[in-house]
């Protein structure tokens, strides 16, 4: 696979940064957030998985209940890392918030519901659901919506990672199906803490295979315009409650934000059968118009 493209050089300038999107279907920037903020959340997050049973030293156990983020909700440690401050507070870093409102506009906002993936090593038999190639308007139905993913734990090669194929959000739209790992035409490098990669709802993407021997840590963390309906379910949580998510946990923290008043919500299946509208950065491709969406889930 080719190396992503770093774009840490063009962190302040909204311009190229959108540039750069429209032609890549994503931004690589190293280092952009400071390593050791997002350090110290991973080790929170690894030290509560650990006393959950779902590791011990570091290595995964067997029978490790490691799986996509829908079915980790069902565990109590899981549950409980996904809730720390620590983890929650990252997408409010500076860094990361002015980067995406550069390239979004000033009201972007990131969704409550944020995605923690810990990923066992696969067995021959196994494969995780986020090695599926998929683009994430696929699961949410929102236009020009970004996404930002961030190792948690250095993530070198053989853990795999995320990689993305660049150019491929200009593309039909294609049916989920395993990425290899030597397929070309596509990007991935080695992560590390303070390490951000966003990319456009569009983009297809997938995580590689995790041949190592411990589990891989890594944050998803959506944004959008408040101008565009957003899935209810990512503001009120799975459960649908009467109001924004974590807000109750987080209310008094200096550094949280609510999302902005009079958003409308709208369930994520009724945003996902229809095809996406104009993009603000690029031309979709027409076959977009006959979109239908995927029979179950991939993420």
């Amino acid at each position: 696979m080719d190396e992503l493209a770093d774009s840490r050089g063009l962190a302040s300038d909204p311009e190229a940064l959108r540039a750069r999107l429209a032609a890549d279907g994503y931004v690589f920037l190293r280092g952009l957030l400071p390593a050791e903020r997002v350090r110290a959340a991973g080790e929170q997050v690894t030290a509560t998985l650990r006393a959950g049973g779902w590791t011990d030293a570091g290595s995964p156990l067997p029978g490790s209940r490691a799986a996509g983020p829908r079915e980790a909700l069902a565990d109590p440690a899981y549950r409980a890392a996904v809730m720390s401050l620590a983890f929650n507070a990252l997408p409010y870093l500076a860094p990361l918030r002015e980067t995406v409102r550069r390239i979004l506009g000033a009201r972007a906002f990131s969704y409550p519901v944020k995605v923690l993936r810990a990923v066992a090593p696969e067995s021959g038999a196994e494969r995780t659901r986020g090695r599926y190639v998929h683009c994430d308007y696929m699961g949410l139905g929102v236009q020009d919506m970004l996404t930002t993913w961030l190792p948690l734990a250095e993530i070198p090669a053989t853990l795999g990672g995320l990689a993305v194929r660049p150019g491929g959000h200009r593309d039909r739209p294609r049916q989920p199906r395993p990425l290899t790992g030597t397929e070309r035409g596509w990007s991935t490098t080695g992560y590390s803490p303070g390490d951000v990669i966003i990319f456009h709802c569009l983009t297809p993407h997938a995580a590689l295979p995790n041949t190592g021997h411990q589990l891989r840590l890594s944050a998803d963390f959506r944004w959008q315009q408040p101008g565009s309906p957003a899935p209810s379910e990512m503001i009120l949580g799975p459960a649908g409650r009467p109001f924004e998510l974590f807000s109750r946990l987080l209310g008094r923290e200096p550094w949280w934000e609510p999302v902005p008043a009079g958003l409308t919500l709208r369930p994520r299946g009724e945003l996902t059968a229809r095809p996406p509208g104009p993009s603000q950065f690029f031309t979709i491709d027409s076959s977009w118009q006959r979109w239908q969406p995927p029979s179950g889930p991939v993420h």
